[in-house]
């Protein structure tokens, strides 16, 4: 694994030792998804605020921070998987600065937008088995909390075979398909979010 683009391009990262827990997003897919986030957002990855719900290796938000996005929270369930974020982001100058790690259920977070500013993306990476609910419920979480900027855009990485997710207040923007893996990114759509 590797860093596709920006300021730390080229650089290894740590990968997980054991498959059973972790399954990283391959450096291509990573490369396709970053491009279509850039393309998708007005003023690109640069100074975006990023939440990687499910973080895995964190790949795919240091790519985010790579990129030129000022911040991204980090979160992951699993004490593993937290240290190896954090000895990824501890191997790239000013990483960790931009970033912050935090172990436990993003499902379970209280959000509390006085704490945080709204994040302007959402990385949504979770075990293929959970289906869509982790993606719903975790959007339904950041609107009610009003964590979501305007026009934020979504991510959810799932199988291909399992169902999209349907999200409140969100318009589906892209959908692509990479071997067993797709991907569909979202607008949140700040007009239906005013009148509900």
């Amino acid at each position: 694994m590797r860093v596709i683009a920006g300021e730390w391009r080229g650089r290894k990262l740590f990968e997980p030792k054991g498959r059973d827990t972790v399954r990283p997003t391959t450096d291509r897919v990573r490369e396709a998804i970053a491009s279509m986030l850039e393309a998708a957002r007005d003023a690109g990855i640069e100074g975006s605020r990023v939440l990687d719900a499910f973080a895995g290796s964190g790949a795919l938000g240091i790519e985010m921070l790579s990129r030129g996005a000022s911040f991204v929270q980090f979160f992951d369930c699993n004490k593993h998987s937290i240290a190896l974020i954090q000895k990824n982001l501890d191997s790239l100058p000013g990483a960790a600065v931009h970033s912050r790690v935090q172990l436990g259920d993003v499902l379970a977070q209280r959000w509390h937008v006085q704490q945080m500013q709204p994040f302007d993306m959402v990385l949504i990476d979770p075990p293929y088995a959970l289906g869509p609910e982790p993606a719903e419920r975790l959007i339904a979480q950041l609107i009610s909390a009003k964590m979501l900027a305007p026009g934020a855009l979504i991510l959810v990485e799932r199988a291909q075979q399992s169902p999209a997710p349907k999200l409140s207040e969100c318009s589906l923007y892209k959908e692509k398909r990479y071997g067993s893996s797709a991907v569909n990114i979202y607008r949140f759509d700040t007009m239906s979010a005013l009148q509900n």
